[in-house]
């Protein structure tokens, strides 16, 4: 068979194959089928500008993304119930009260704490500037419960004006060196406009509401206050500490701040089973006596409404030389509290010594009591006495600069009659505004400085060339300061 008969009987035997597939797919097929619809164009630009028609037959559905469902909430994470705000407006800088309402789904509100806008406390007083964008402020809030379960809300809408608050006060506030509940209160007066015509504010006097239902009026910018009698029912206390500027004439200017403190007393026994014995120092620094005895006051007490019983207690010396053995010696609770038991309130107030000259290597003697209360749970207290740092001298003491507080150091050393002053000692004469004239001559001083520039400056006596000497003394021609105390 030549080369193109062979050709053409294998292009036959495909067509006929071909023919025979076709008809038994026929035989299978509907009768009538539906048109399929065209794969659907492909995004991005078509090559050569030719569109499809479109096509008059049913369309495929368009694709939609899968829906991802929201995460669950914690089901123990804290509820927001309400978050308000004081005001709808502001002027700029004004302050704006935001308050908080939440509870726990598990019954733990005990534990509850919470901030706004980083700001920590329940009722927040907030202050907001316009944005360089116009933008109103946004504030985050956040409740916190126990085990670190965290809720997050955006903060109320308010609406900052571009206006000033004609005044405004600001408190600060601090607690007491060596202690956990006393806080020092001050606040400071901002002028921000004067009317036209008008006289400044002139404070005369300041009402303070600490908060916990305690008052207070002061003739000076500061207060003292003791939280220490605070309900002991839960983590924290949330406490909103106001005061009110009265002058003259007119409104008095409004200054609040929020305080939330833990109570330790609480968080020992929710999360640790153990009972604080609580501790308050009289004085809240050691004193050396002229016999070289160190006699330190102590106030043992605790926030259960029935006695708590000691029965152990060890006594343990801190030496200078550490290759020295510390000196650990069992005690009679009795003996050293002067009863082994410590009833609710005010609890037991006894002392405790440190003899410097007796032990001289001794710089502090530390104890530790241990007992149970009333319904069996273990009660711990700790407390010390040591040696105070030694007193200011000239070789020990660094250069005051200012000029007022020289003076006010002078001034110090004359009331309380002491060769030296400590800072707490400074800060307890400016409350009770002894230093009033001083600073009064300060300001007219400096508001006449440029028109006598080349004035003598003032003289400020200087201190007694004997005696003791403490801040400011001389050293090289400068004034000396005293340290700051140190606590036990």
């Amino acid at each position: 068979m030549s080369r193109k008969r062979q050709v053409g009987a294998a292009a036959l035997g495909i067509c006929v194959l071909a023919g025979l597939i076709a008809w038994l797919g026929g035989a299978e097929a509907p009768a009538s089928p539906p048109p399929s619809p065209p794969p659907p164009a492909m995004p991005g630009p078509q090559r050569g500008g030719f569109e499809p028609a479109p096509v008059a037959t049913q369309s495929a559905p368009p694709e939609r993304p899968a829906e991802v469902p929201p995460a669950a909430a914690d089901p123990a994470a804290p509820v927001i119930d309400a978050i308000t705000v004081e005001k709808t407006e502001v002027c700029e800088g004004e302050e704006n009260l935001i308050s908080l309402r939440a509870h726990a789904p598990d019954g733990s509100d005990a534990f509850l704490h919470y901030s706004v806008g980083g700001r920590q406390g329940q009722r927040i007083p907030v202050r907001s500037w316009i944005a360089d964008d116009g933008e109103s402020p946004k504030l985050e809030v956040k409740v916190f419960g126990r085990d670190g379960k965290v809720t997050v809300a955006a903060g109320p809408p308010f609406t900052v004006k571009p206006c000033k608050p004609a005044r405004s006060a600001f408190i600060t506030s601090r607690v007491r060196a060596n202690t956990w509940s006393e806080f020092e209160f001050e606040v400071k007066l901002v002028e921000n406009a004067v009317p036209e015509g008008g006289v400044a504010f002139q404070p005369r006097s300041y009402e303070w509401n600490f908060g916990d239902g305690e008052t207070a009026i002061t003739q000076t910018p500061y207060a003292l206050h003791n939280y220490e009698g605070r309900k002991q029912d839960a983590m924290f206390s949330h406490l909103l500490v106001e005061v009110k500027v009265r002058g003259d004439v007119g409104e008095p200017v409004v200054g609040r701040t929020a305080l939330q403190l833990v109570n330790p007393a609480f968080e020992d026994l929710a999360t640790k089973g153990v009972v604080t014995l609580l501790v308050q120092l009289t004085p809240r620094f050691p004193e050396l006596g002229s016999d070289g005895v160190v006699r330190q006051k102590v106030r043992l007490f605790h926030h259960q409404d029935r006695p708590v019983f000691v029965h152990n207690a060890v006594r343990f010396r801190h030496r200078r030389t550490p290759t020295e053995p510390g000196g650990q010696q069992v005690v009679d609770p009795s003996a050293l509290l002067g009863s082994s038991t410590i009833p609710p309130g005010k609890g037991l107030e006894f002392e405790i010594k440190l003899d410097t000259r007796k032990e001289p290597d001794v710089f502090s003697v530390e104890h530790y009591v241990e007992g149970k209360d009333s319904e069996g749970r273990p009660a711990r207290g700790a407390f010390s006495v040591m040696r105070p740092p030694p007193r200011p001298t000239k070789d020990n003491s660094h250069p005051v600069e200012d000029p007022l507080l020289k003076a006010k150091i002078l001034e110090a050393r004359k009331l309380l009659n002491r060769p030296y002053v400590t800072d707490e000692d400074l800060w307890q004469l400016q409350r009770e505004g002894k230093f009033a004239s001083l600073e009064a001559r300060a300001q007219a001083a400096a508001a006449q400085q440029p028109e006598e520039a080349n004035a003598p400056p003032v003289k400020v006596p200087e201190p007694p060339a004997s005696g003791p000497l403490a801040a400011p003394g001389e050293q090289n021609g400068k004034p000396q300061a005293p340290p700051k105390p140190r606590g036990p």
